[in-house]
C-alpha cells in the first residue's frame, strides 16, 4: 500500500532568512485524500510547493525553498532514494500562485483541446500526421470524467476534442486565415488544466486500468499534489470531483480555505502560520468543541450566522 509520509519536515524559503514551512507531520495513503486547510495567507500553498520540490527535485535555480531537516517517503522509501525519473512519473502536480491560471490559459490558448490534453511519452516527435493514439485518448477521455469537463464543457463544444479554445477575446474575431475559436472562462481553464495533469498522470502510471476510461483504481499508486483546484468548482461539483478522486486510488493532498470542504475529505489538517496546529477527521475534530478546535471553531460560526 503505497503511502507519503512527511515527518517533522522544516523549509526554509530559499532567498530569504524566514520559514517556508516550520513544521509538519502528516501522512496520506492509496485511495485518501487528505485536505490541508486554512484561511487565505496560512501557509498552505507554501507547504505544497515545499513538499513538491523536495519529491520532484527541481534544479537549485528553479526552488523556492530548502529542506532544513525531517524526511520525506513516498512508498516507504526515502524520497531521495527513488530513481529521479520513476518518481516524477507517480507524481500529479498542480501549483498555484497569482499569475498561474492566467499565464496558462494565454500560452495554451490556440490550441485544440485534444493538443492541450494529449499526455507525452517524453518522446518528442515532429511527425505532423501523428494521430492521436487509443491510449492517449482513453486517458483523455478518463481525466475529463473526473474532472467533470466530460459532461460540463464537452458537450458545448462544436468539434468536441478538436475544437480549437482560447482565453484571448481577440480570437473571436473571424479571420480567413484561422478557424473558428472558442472562448473559455477561467472557471473551465481552471478545470481544464487540473483535466491536462490528470490526463497525464493516467498516462504515466503503471496501473492499465486507466486503459479502459474505467475511473476505478486508474492512479493506483500515484500521490496527486492539488493546490486550490477547487476554487471555481460549486459545493456540488467539488463534492463530486472529491468522490471520484478517492475511486482513482490516488493518495491525494489537497488544499482550501473552503471550511465547509472537510465533510468530504477523509482526514483534515488544519494550518496556520505555515504550521499544522491540528489533524483528525471532520467528526474528531468537531467532537473537540469551538474551545479545543480552530476547525470546530469555524464550523460553529459558519452555522451560527
Amino acid at each position: 500500500m503505497l503511502k507519503l509520509f512527511v515527518f517533522l519536515f522544516r523549509a526554509a524559503h530559499a532567498t530569504k532568512r524566514a520559514w517556508a514551512v516550520r513544521g509538519a507531520n502528516l501522512s496520506c495513503a492509496n485511495g485518501e485524500i487528505l485536505l490541508v486547510l486554512g484561511d487565505e495567507g496560512s501557509g498552505k500553498t507554501r507547504l505544497m510547493t515545499a513538499l513538491a520540490e523536495s519529491l520532484a527535485s527541481p534544479t537549485k535555480r528553479a526552488l523556492s525553498s530548502t529542506r532544513v531537516r525531517g524526511t520525506v517517503q513516498f512508498g516507504g522509501l526515502e524520497a531521495s532514494k527513488w530513481d529521479r525519473f520513476q518518481l516524477k512519473k507517480r507524481l500529479g502536480l498542480v501549483l498555484q500562485d497569482v499569475r498561474s491560471l492566467a499565464d496558462s490559459s494565454k500560452s495554451l490558448s490556440g490550441l485544440a483541446l485534444e493538443e492541450i490534453l494529449e499526455p507525452s511519452s517524453g518522446v518528442f516527435s515532429v511527425d505532423p500526421a501523428r494521430v492521436l493514439g487509443a491510449a492517449e485518448k482513453s486517458c483523455m477521455i478518463l481525466a475529463l470524467k473526473i474532472s467533470g469537463l466530460y459532461s460540463s464543457l464537452l458537450p458545448k463544444l462544436p468539434s468536441k476534442l478538436t475544437t480549437i479554445v482560447t482565453a484571448n477575446e481577440d480570437d473571436l474575431k473571424p479571420s480567413p486565415l484561422r478557424p473558428r475559436y472558442n472562448m473559455l472562462s477561467p472557471s473551465e481553464w481552471s478545470k481544464l488544466i487540473l483535466t491536462r495533469m490528470l490526463a497525464q498522470a493516467i498516462y504515466d502510471n503503471d496501473n492499465s486500468a486507466g486503459n479502459n476510461e474505467n475511473i476505478e483504481n486508474s492512479l493506483m499508486g500515484s500521490l496527486l499534489l492539488l493546490d486550490d483546484v477547487t476554487a471555481y468548482y460549486s459545493e456540488v461539483e467539488e463534492a463530486k470531483l472529491l468522490k471520484e478522486l478517492r475511486r482513482t486510488g490516488a493518495a491525494t493532498i489537497i488544499t482550501s480555505n473552503r471550511w465547509a470542504t472537510g465533510r468530504f475529505v477523509d482526514r483534515i489538517v488544519v494550518v496556520k502560520d505555515g504550521a499544522i496546529v491540528e489533524t483528525g477527521t471532520h467528526s474528531e475534530l468537531l467532537n473537540r468543541g469551538p474551545q479545543q478546535s480552530m476547525y470546530a471553531a469555524k464550523w460553529l460560526q459558519m452555522t451560527s450566522e
